[in-house]
């Protein structure tokens, strides 16, 4: 954490979308209003959060050790958690976490990823909580805390599903008590989530959550569906999806359009997404899901730390190949060609993630024979992020999860260890 922030610049605080959560801060702090056109994509409590945080010393420094603050304090709440799923190796898993470069980078960011992992990680607390008691209490706690989630990171809002089949599949209890349950949380959740979309319905006259299906669906998932159906590069299938968007725009006669009414684009933009879903070879969809997945369960933290070492960061969205093969080998090719001390580093923090996944499905095969109905929730909660980022992917799209993956590699060090010990003795 020392090395992260003493090694933090301008520079490193102004990538990815941490301008854009600053500019929605300076907002409140200097109009103490939430009119910021970047936030009608974004969720607002973590502006919120920086705004407070900016409120008490308006530094930039001091939010990141807020940040890393409340992420060591987090770690209390992850030996916990960790102790309802098996007393044995909490505090192991809480090491492994504790040190988890992927995790302690994105607090040290003025991004969603540190502050919406600890709400998260209580939401799964209180979770294992209600799965192991069934107090009505912790399932109101469950459906505050998720819903503050939601509010800091607006996928979560389809979390519901994920509470949904645990109830009715996980849970013994009749099916009246799994309707009853299910209903108090939606009756809470929704609630709370409430309250922003109906401020957003009387600032733009439509009641909605976040806009960003448009930005998303035609700016990111199409254009990675087209690279493997048409075996186009990535960045050459952004700017056609994005001319063939703009097209289908001109040829609707609306006059919603022409006034940018969003909630319009935004139902537009699902309709067409599904129509050019149906056109796609259905090995072009598994193709793009399958290179997200392993992008974002084997990609190493430090294709992003390099920021911190002010190396010359090769971006693997924009190197050229028809396929996720292809275009990690060009990568790679690049990499070696570019910068070799980059090139080294990367190629020894991959030998050592995958080292360390072999490990962790060897922990999961325990975990499962230890202890299923937690073991297939676990499952549930990472095939949940990863169905939702679809063929995107990146190491920070693991972080919400990175407690499972420090679990499943504690039950495979103390099993690895366990047989060393039988065969010494």
């Amino acid at each position: 954490r020392s090395f992260f922030f003493f090694n933090l610049n301008d520079d490193t605080l102004q990538f990815s979308d941490q301008t854009k959560y600053l500019a929605i801060s300076e907002t409140l702090l200097n109009q103490s209003t939430f009119d910021d056109p970047h936030l009608i994509q974004r969720a607002p409590l973590y502006p919120l959060i920086i705004f407070f945080i900016r409120s008490v010393l308006d530094n930039l420094y001091f939010v990141i050790i807020v940040q890393n603050l409340i992420g060591i304090l987090s770690l209390f709440l992850i030996y916990n958690t960790c102790k309802i799923i098996d007393r044995e190796l909490a505090f192991l898993s809480t090491l492994l976490y504790s040190v988890n470069l992927n995790v302690i980078l994105y607090e040290n960011l003025i991004l969603t990823e540190g502050i919406f992992t600890s709400f998260f990680v209580l939401s799964i607390f209180f979770l294992l909580k209600f799965i192991k008691k069934q107090k009505l209490s912790l399932l109101i706690y469950l459906s505050i805390t998720l819903a503050i989630s939601a509010l800091i990171r607006p996928q979560i809002y389809y979390f519901l599903i994920i509470i949904f089949i645990i109830i009715f599949f996980l849970l013994k209890n009749s099916f009246q008590e799994k309707v009853k349950f299910f209903l108090i949380f939606l009756i809470i959740f929704k609630c709370i989530i409430f309250v922003w979309e109906f401020r957003n319905y009387k600032v733009h006259g439509n009641k909605f959550f976040v806009i960003a299906k448009e930005v998303n669906l035609i700016g990111y998932y199409l254009p990675h569906f087209d690279q493997y159906e048409y075996k186009i590069d990535l960045q050459k299938a952004k700017k056609n999806r994005k001319m063939k968007w703009e097209k289908y725009l001109s040829e609707i006669n609306d006059e919603k359009i022409e006034k940018n009414n969003l909630i319009f684009k935004e139902n537009l933009a699902v309709k067409y997404t599904l129509e050019e879903l149906k056109k796609y070879q259905l090995s072009s969809l598994i193709k793009a899901n399958l290179a997200g997945s392993i992008k974002t369960i084997l990609t190493p933290s430090y294709v992003d730390i390099g920021y911190f070492y002010k190396l010359k960061k090769i971006s693997f969205s924009s190197t050229k190949g028809f396929s996720f093969l292809e275009q990690s080998l060009n990568f790679i090719k690049k990499v070696y060609k570019t910068n070799l001390t980059y090139f080294v580093l990367l190629v020894l923090n991959l030998t050592l993630i995958f080292l360390i996944r072999i490990i962790q499905i060897y922990g999961l095969i325990i975990m499962f024979e230890k202890n299923t109905k937690i073991s297939i929730l676990s499952i549930l909660i990472i095939f949940f992020f990863i169905f939702l980022l679809g063929p995107l992917g990146g190491p920070k799209y693991r972080v919400p999860f990175e407690i499972f993956f420090s679990i499943y590699l504690s039950y495979g060090i103390l099993s690895v260890r366990n047989i060393i010990k039988k065969k010494i003795t």
